[in-house]
């Protein structure tokens, strides 16, 4: 019997190996369409082409024509979302939402077309900041209304979406838009458009023009096509095969970082994480959306890793401590859990930049840690309605601080002050107080006295709060600007042992 077993190995080891690579349980795809209309050709082929290569590819879909579906638990059942041609905007807050935390978590892979990037104010829906940052930090700013013919070069042929693609083809009768600014300083781009090749010539034109990129930022595999306007596309060979080859890699299972190691080194050179809530007062959010594109705005470049998100809950310590700085512009963690996951984050050298109502605390607050944290100082009151104040530096040799005037006026804001004083900690540094030249500052809530510092940093640990954060002027001043631009970098530079002056 023995003998026997050995002869047959060889038989079943051929067996084996023969097997189709993609044999197996097919996976899923949720297709998301925007049916009829100027795109409606392409959708129509796009479709056609699917039902056609899905038993080639191993992979059953599913398609909807609008988000109303979509949520955490209905995304959970597919490996592969393709956007075709379905806008940004307009999609439910729980769909949103489930979508984020499907692409920040790797929970699948992604593939948009076309009017994926159509990014802005549209149909009286808000510009979606955290899809314009996943698109590279971009908006949409124009496109060739009379549809040309255009070059495609491929950047990246060593990636496997561009995996016997030749170096350059032509796309027909499409629409090519363009941005307020060029995707490529925050995205791998795989290939560009050359704009002389427009047959019939634009005047439209970016000059660098990508067309195909992929977010090396996100755990999930995704991978864009600006192209998508006409059914055409699919007489193309080296698009058909592009598609194809997005479906394969976009749905496989290892981490995006694997696929090109050298490009995510050179842009992870750090990692921030932005939070803020959707659910605090209209002028806290209105500064917080305001502050995630200041920070979007300083990755430009080769930049750095910038997530964002409404959800701390979804940010448990082993998550928290990838980054290396925490940026929290209108709340703080609530709950145990995330008060225990950000504690632990510090304790073990976090970085944290927080403004304004981050720091708030009262008798309700029940976080002891969080008043120590600041320097025991809890609020006690503030003026109404906001106005913009005198402040003045204490330390001009600090590195947030020694490029600032002694003195400068802030633009309008609602100003917290704490009680007892910060300053009064022996391991508090406070960098910017309010001049007293200001009293009584308010008209319905007035303050009138006493020590009122607004930027402070607590010696033991990497981080700096800002007072400023209220309203939609915060950003509109060169000087507070440059000081929340030097409080960044110093909390990046410090050292993560627990001394902030040590470099």
């Amino acid at each position: 019997m023995k003998n026997r077993l050995l002869l047959l190995f060889p038989v079943f080891l051929f067996c084996i190996c023969c097997l189709p690579a993609n044999a197996g349980t097919p996976f899923k795809a949720l297709v998301l369409t925007e049916r009829g209309g100027q795109h409606g050709s392409f959708t129509d082929a796009a479709l056609k082409w699917l039902g056609e290569k899905a038993k080639e590819l191993n992979f059953e879909w599913t398609e909807i024509n609008n988000t109303k579906p979509i949520n955490e638990e209905y995304l959970s059942a597919f490996k592969l979302i393709i956007q075709l041609d379905y806008p940004p905007y307009g999609w439910t807050k729980e769909a949103g939402q489930a979508f984020i935390k499907y692409i920040d978590e790797g929970r699948g892979g992604w593939i948009g077309f076309h009017h994926a990037t159509l990014l802005g104010e549209f149909d009286g829906f808000p510009l979606w900041h955290w899809f314009s940052d996943f698109m590279g930090g971009i908006q949409f700013k124009n496109y060739i209304a009379q549809k040309a013919a255009g070059t495609v070069r491929v950047e990246a042929p060593e990636h496997p979406v561009m995996k016997g693609v030749s170096k350059s083809f032509t796309i027909p009768d499409d629409e090519w838009y363009t941005f307020d600014r060029n995707p490529r300083p925050n995205v791998q781009v795989l290939a560009n458009v050359d704009e002389s090749s427009y047959r019939p010539d634009s005047d439209i034109k970016m000059g660098d023009h990508p067309v195909i990129w992929v977010n090396p930022h996100k755990p999930a595999r995704n991978v864009y096509f600006l192209i998508g306007h006409s059914g055409l596309l699919f007489d193309v060979k080296d698009f058909t095969t592009m598609f194809s080859n997005a479906i394969q890699w976009a749905a496989g299972d290892a981490d995006v970082k694997n696929a090109y190691p050298a490009n995510y080194a050179k842009a992870s050179r750090f990692k921030a994480l932005v939070y803020y809530s959707e659910h605090a007062e209209e002028a806290h959010v209105t500064f917080a959306k305001q502050g995630v594109e200041f920070f979007r705005r300083l990755n430009y470049g080769d930049g750095y890793t910038l997530d964002v998100t409404t959800s701390l809950s979804q940010y448990p310590y082993d998550k928290l401590k990838e980054y290396d700085i925490i940026i929290m512009l209108n709340d703080a963690p609530s709950g145990a859990a995330q008060r225990e996951a950000f504690e632990k984050y510090m304790e073990n050298g976090g970085g944290w930049m927080g403004f304004h109502a981050a720091a708030y605390n009262d008798k309700n607050t029940r976080w002891p840690w969080l008043v120590d944290f600041l320097g025991d100082g809890v609020f006690f009151c503030n003026n109404w309605p906001p106005q913009p104040v005198k402040l003045t530096i204490d330390n001009t040799a600090h590195p947030v601080t020694k490029n600032l005037p002694a003195t400068f006026i802030a633009p309008e804001s609602e100003w917290y002050q704490w009680k007892p004083s910060p300053r009064e900690n022996k391991n508090i540094e406070v960098l910017v107080s309010l001049s007293p030249d200001n009293y009584p500052v308010g008209i319905k809530d007035v303050v009138s006295f006493g020590d009122f510092p607004v930027v402070w940093t607590n010696k033991n640990y990497r981080m700096i709060y800002l007072n400023m954060g209220h309203g939609d002027d915060e950003f509109t001043d060169a000087t507070q600007k440059l000081l929340f631009v030097n409080a960044f970098r110093w909390v990046l530079s410090s050292d993560k042992k627990g001394d902030p002056f040590k470099k």
